[in-house]
């Protein structure tokens, strides 16, 4: 869940659900699918994707963007 920031177009996360999905792709480590399963150091993607789940949504920048000018 977090903060969309329609002035910047930034998504501030402010925390995760540690809700999971399994994206069954044969590339991704993470999946049941995973083509190696035996290897150790196989080079496929190990990347988390959170969904963007918008708790807030406000018209003005985000606080870093109005540091930043």
């Amino acid at each position: 869940f977090g903060d969309q920031y329609r002035g910047c177009g930034h998504y501030v996360r402010i925390y995760q659900t540690g809700i999971t999905y399994d994206c069954a792709r044969p590339n991704c480590k993470l999946s049941a699918a995973h083509m190696h399963k035996t290897a150790k150091n196989c080079g496929c993607n190990m990347e988390f994707s959170d969904h963007r789940r918008v708790r807030n949504l406000f018209q003005t920048k985000c606080e870093a963007c109005l540091e930043y000018e």
